[in-house]
């Protein structure tokens, strides 16, 4: 018999499932646990902004911005209200970042630890146990074996209703995130200004530019390594409990 994670599905497209869960067999048990918690990467994520200054650099009083929104992905994109280049004399850029890491499962599975697994498809007579290494069906109608499928075997199926804390996610680390990002002065990403490389550990950069008009940006990473997050939590069982339910039965070849 194979273990929970095998979990065969019903082998034709017009079968249904007739009855499915986890089962006490001896030697095996469940672990009063839940499944760890995991972190996504923390992804580099573009800026998405530049910001016009009117006084040189470091730059100071902002006098208009370049806004591609949240989860910009570097495609070009036109300001809502184009700059005048006689209207600025720098330009701010902010440096990219590592995105916050997600749970992979928000709230985790209970563990069933080594219990074993039972699937039981419904098809044109009479069934089948595609998680089994043995031949089993469903017995009759009238509880008796098949021929040639005389033996019988109990399944003493989990009612399982336990309930897991959720998981989170430490702080990023690691990683490594630059980004190109490049201003033009035509809405269709055409005529460059400035292009300017700025890295996840930098503070904003300010630069100079030519006297001309802003009217669009670009941007793409030139080192895109994701980092990594530590989970801040251990999920825990906060409710429900693992009980006994009804006994099933197969008859198996042998």
């Amino acid at each position: 018999m194979e273990g929970a994670g095998e979990f065969k599905k019903c082998e034709n497209f017009n079968d249904e499932l007739l009855w499915e869960g986890f089962f006490e067999a001896e030697g095996f048990s469940a672990e009063n646990e839940c499944e760890p918690c995991e972190c996504a990467p923390a992804e580099c994520a573009l800026p998405s902004k530049v910001t016009a200054n009117a006084s040189v650099c470091p730059g100071e009083t902002a006098v208009g911005t370049l806004e591609a929104g949240a989860s910009w992905d570097g495609a070009c994109t036109a300001a809502a209200e184009p700059i005048p280049g006689d209207a600025f004399a720098t330009v701010t850029f902010e440096p990219p970042a590592l995105a916050p890491c997600a749970p992979v499962s928000p709230v985790p599975n209970p563990s069933m630890g080594s219990l074993r697994f039972v699937r039981v498809c419904k098809s044109d007579p009479p069934g089948y146990a595609p998680t089994l290494s043995a031949v089993c069906y469903p017995p009759q109608e009238n509880g008796e074996c098949w021929k040639g499928y005389e033996r019988k075997f109990e399944f003493p199926m989990i009612n399982d209703t336990r309930q897991c804390s959720p998981c989170s996610c430490g702080a990023p680390r690691g990683g490594s995130c630059t980004a190109k990002i490049t201003l033009y002065q035509d809405p269709y990403c055409v005529s460059e200004v400035v292009t300017e490389y700025v890295s996840e550990h930098d503070n904003p950069v300010c630069a100079r530019t030519t006297n001309a008009p802003l009217e669009s940006m670009r941007a793409s990473f030139t080192q895109n390594e994701p980092g990594m997050c530590a989970p801040s939590t251990d999920s825990t069982i906060v409710s429900g409990s693992l009980e006994r339910g009804v006994t099933r039965v197969l008859c198996c070849e042998r």
